[in-house]
């Protein structure tokens, strides 16, 4: 068909775009177009047509653009359809073969008549498309005027009439208020004293010094000792128990802290080793080492000193004991070995119970091998085995008695996708573990069928946990 055929009188601008989407043979959406602009479709949200991910189809597909005198189809070299400009349909490659179809780009652009329309396929989905004239647009419907609400025929007059008496009260109350005389508070001089005396507080005066006469302080001076020491004492018994305490001579503090040293050597040399190896004297093993609480003496030389314990002599060893009738022999650390079981202590983390399920095998059933080859189907349901067992361990986790079996209803659709499945027999009764595996069998893939129908077969799936 050659491009004298097309209409383009600049009255296909005006046409709209009708679209007629359909999947698997059954109407999924329709849509009108009324001006000319981009409509893509896929599985984007971005797109004007969403539809679920099809074979042959991306993500994002424009199949229309607007051009100078209309809509323009746009295509690939890969798609099937066909496109009638005229009276008869075309192939979308005999217009590429004609030259109708303009190259742009990696794609080819078909500027469409207005009684253009066609089809276009992508695996189950079917894009029908019609330049129509556009249907006139409905004016708003609007009820009469007599039914269309109003504000004074809406309101409720008895409680119309209750709010505005209150507001009326209120505000008159408010102008009252405001021209009422104010009383204007009483001077000084006309409240009475006695609240004079209640409202204004005493003043009250710090004691005055007392002065000592010379003759005063001669006289205190005559008296006697045993006087003066009589009231320093009374005095002093006088003074609040809270008084703070007086420093401490440093001499008495260094004296006091000397004789709670002695009393500690004193208990240190009763009590067993400790008693001879901090002996005082000549024959005092740690007195040179100590020197006074000095630590610059050499311990081994100190412990070769004391008859009966030896120092270390390596690395490995706790040293060797001298004296007495016997002699011991050194031991490590790593000789020593605990009395309890030697398998390892816990540290009390929490830790997650491993289990394993065993999903045995079977066999389709109520399948015609003229439909589909069983060999196949359980093939490939051995395939999909590891998301059943997925499903039941982590049942198990739950509840670790759970076995049984259940019986899995399919319905493969003509291209070998699941379309439908159910639970035929099902004896473990676990709502959240069937739900499990109902999901993960959704997405299964099968041969397509033979006939091109569609087939349905059950299958039995028996369950049990391995200890």
């Amino acid at each position: 068909m050659s491009a004298s055929s097309h209409d383009h009188d600049g009255k296909s601008s005006a046409r709209a775009l009708r679209l007629g989407l359909f999947l698997a043979g059954k109407p999924l959406e329709e849509r009108l177009v009324r001006t000319p602009r981009e409509v893509s479709i896929g599985k984007d949200a971005s797109c004007t047509l969403i539809v679920p991910p099809t074979e042959g189809l991306s993500g994002n597909t424009t199949l229309f653009v607007a051009g100078d005198k209309g809509w323009i189809l746009q295509f690939g070299e890969e798609f099937k359809g066909r496109v009638a400009l005229g009276a008869e349909p075309v192939s979308l490659q005999q217009l590429i073969d004609d030259g109708d179809a303009v190259a742009h780009k990696s794609q080819w652009q078909l500027p469409l008549s207005k009684n253009a329309k066609g089809e276009l396929r992508f695996g189950d989905l079917k894009i029908l498309f019609q330049l129509v004239e556009p249907p006139p647009l409905l004016a708003k419907p609007q009820l009469p005027s007599s039914l269309r609400p109003q504000l004074l025929t809406t309101l409720d007059m008895r409680l119309l009439r209750v709010v505005a008496a209150s507001f009326a009260a209120h505000f008159a109350f408010v102008v009252y208020l405001r021209a009422m005389e104010r009383p204007k508070p009483p001077a000084i001089e006309e409240i009475p004293e006695r609240f004079v005396k209640m409202l204004v507080p005493k003043k009250i005066e710090p004691p005055k010094p007392q002065q000592v006469t010379k003759a005063e302080a001669k006289k205190v001076d005559d008296k006697k000792p045993d006087d003066t020491k009589k009231k320093t004492e009374t005095a002093q018994n006088d003074k609040p128990t809270t008084q703070p305490k007086k420093e401490e001579d440093p001499a008495a503090a260094a004296a006091r802290a000397a004789e709670q040293r002695a009393k500690m050597e004193q208990q240190l040399q009763t009590m067993g080793v400790l008693k001879m190896l901090t002996a005082k004297g000549a024959d005092g093993a740690l007195a040179d080492a100590l020197k006074n609480g000095s630590s610059d003496g050499d311990p081994d030389k100190v412990f070769r000193e004391v008859g009966g314990v030896g120092p270390v002599t390596g690395q490995s060893g706790l040293g060797s004991v001298r004296g007495g009738d016997g002699t011991g022999q050194s031991q490590s650390i790593g000789s020593l070995t605990t009395s309890g079981p030697r398998e390892g202590v816990g540290t009390g983390e929490k830790t997650e119970k491993k289990v394993r399920a065993v999903v045995q095998e079977s066999s389709p059933q109520d399948l015609d091998p003229g439909d589909l080859d069983p060999g196949q189907v359980a093939a490939k349901i051995r395939q999909y085995r590891g998301a059943m067992v997925a499903c039941y361990e982590a049942a198990l986790k739950r509840n670790a008695t759970l076995a049984g079996k259940i019986t899995l209803r399919f319905s493969v659709n003509s291209v070998g996708k699941v379309s439908h499945v159910e639970i035929e027999v099902d004896t473990m009764h676990d709502d959240d573990f069937a739900k499990c595996i109902v999901e993960r069998a959704q997405s299964w893939r099968f041969p397509a069928p033979k006939g091109g129908g569609e087939v349905q077969f059950a299958y039995p799936f028996i369950f049990q946990s391995s200890k």
